[in-house]
């Protein structure tokens, strides 16, 4: 009974050290390797679908300067977004979709790391509150882009729903093997393993949302005989316990899903298990221990965006460093104004900002060079973002599994080609 109510009991059950490792599980050279490449399939394939047409419609500009898009309508008032479109479809200009997601997106993603680390004129709540509100917004501008665009959004987000699950399950792999035998397998091996088990990480994904789908087909049907005369409101009246059922079902799907959505991966990762079995497990360690995966989720998002912070400072402190170093040099040789006609001044969280006031062929050169190498940096706090998302992933599924099924940490399972060549070895 002490040892369970000890100080050394109470530190494993926090497992701080534990879920701190998921930083170093993420900066691997090989998750963020690939990571990189399903960031560059993902963009270059919205960049070359932009360039096949560009749909979205840009309204005249405002006094500031700044154009509104269809989205931006769209998000302060969906009724008026027809509207908009159709008196500025002739004379307007046009911006790809996933130009205008990704620039929307990353405000939102700017805005609320701005609000979450002001502490001064509003309390944690809310900030935490606003940056839910900010993640609604990117739902509803996915929302938009299917609505207003729908064969483009259709193929674009099956694509990116196929790059990510191949190259997350990749990472999953990765990373559930460092953190249980401290194992850091190659490139090659972590994409065989994707590969191999690609479909169960499809499965084990697309089996809860499509339950859900079928439940709410189930409910917009009820709703359509309900639109019948006589027969109709009697009909739903009669079987409205089960038609709640229905909604108690795709609400606990649909959180489910959102809460332990991440422990599917792992789940095939650390197991080998099929699709169903990974969303059995994933749903059973939620439902046994939600608060303790409320507990790891907090912790994990802390530290992530910790050190996400930390990784980003660093990176503007070696750019200002450089700029400053530049720009004096430059103003000893008197050309004090050229370094900012090829380059603009870095900001904390605008350092990729290309400049457009360029005097010659060669500066314009100049300027594009630094601006491809601005976004090779910006790639990889990106990078870091998806490997931390799914190295914490793999980290807290691990630590679930204990607490549930007191299966330990260095559990997983391993190809037996691997043991063979160990014993050759």
């Amino acid at each position: 009974m002490v040892e369970r109510y000890s100080l050394k009991r109470i530190w494993e059950d926090l497992a701080m050290p534990d879920l701190a490792i998921s930083i170093k599980l993420a900066v691997g050279p090989t998750k963020l390797v690939l990571a990189f490449c399903g960031i560059v399939l993902i963009c270059s394939l919205g960049y070359l679908m932009d360039l096949a047409g560009k749909s979205v419609v840009i309204g005249p500009a405002e006094i500031q300067g700044e154009q509104k898009t269809e989205l931006d309508v769209y998000i302060a008032d969906p009724a008026h977004t027809r509207q908009f479109i159709e008196a500025n479809r002739e004379t307007a200009p046009r911006k790809g979709v996933f130009n205008v997601l990704w620039s929307f997106t990353s405000a939102r993603f700017h805005d609320s790391t701005l609000q979450l680390l002001n502490l001064g004129n509003a309390n944690i709540f809310a900030n935490v509150r606003f940056a839910i509100h900010n993640l609604w917004l990117c739902i509803r501008a996915v929302a938009w882009a299917f609505i207003y665009h729908p064969v483009y959004s259709t193929f674009f987000f099956v694509a990116i729903f196929i790059v990510s699950v191949f190259f997350g399950g990749a990472i999953c792999r990765c990373a559930a093997l460092e953190f249980a035998r401290n194992e850091k397998p190659g490139l090659v091996e972590a994409l065989r393993f994707a590969w191999e088990n690609f479909r169960a990480f499809v499965c084990a994904l697309l089996i809860p949302l499509g339950l859900a789908l079928l439940l709410i087909l189930l409910l917009l049907g009820a709703g359509l005989v309900c639109a019948v005369p006589w027969i109709g409101e009697l009909f739903v009246g009669a079987l409205f316990g089960f038609i709640l059922l229905a909604g108690l079902l795709i609400a606990i799907l649909l959180v489910g899903l959102a809460a332990g959505g991440l422990l599917l991966f792992p789940s095939v990762a650390y197991e080998k298990t099929g699709g169903l079995d990974a969303v059995g497990r994933s749903f059973a360690y939620l439902l046994n221990r939600p608060l303790w995966m409320m507990y790891y989720l907090f912790i994990s998002a802390v530290l992530g965006t910790f050190f996400y912070l930390v990784f980003r400072w660093l990176v503007f402190v070696i750019l200002k460093i450089t700029y400053a170093m530049l720009s004096l040099g430059m103003t000893l040789g008197g050309q004090p104004q050229k370094l900012e006609r090829i380059w603009l001044p870095p900001q904390f969280f605008g350092f990729v900002q290309r400049a457009s006031e360029n005097a010659s062929l060669s500066e314009t050169a100049a300027s594009m060079l630094i601006y491809f190498f601005l976004l090779l940096i910006l790639s990889l706090l990106i990078c870091y973002i998806v490997s931390f998302l799914f190295s914490a992933a793999a980290v807290i599924y691990a630590l679930l599994r204990k607490k549930v099924d007191r299966v330990e940490l260095d559990h997983i399972f391993v190809h037996l080609d691997y043991f063979r060549g160990a014993n050759q070895g």
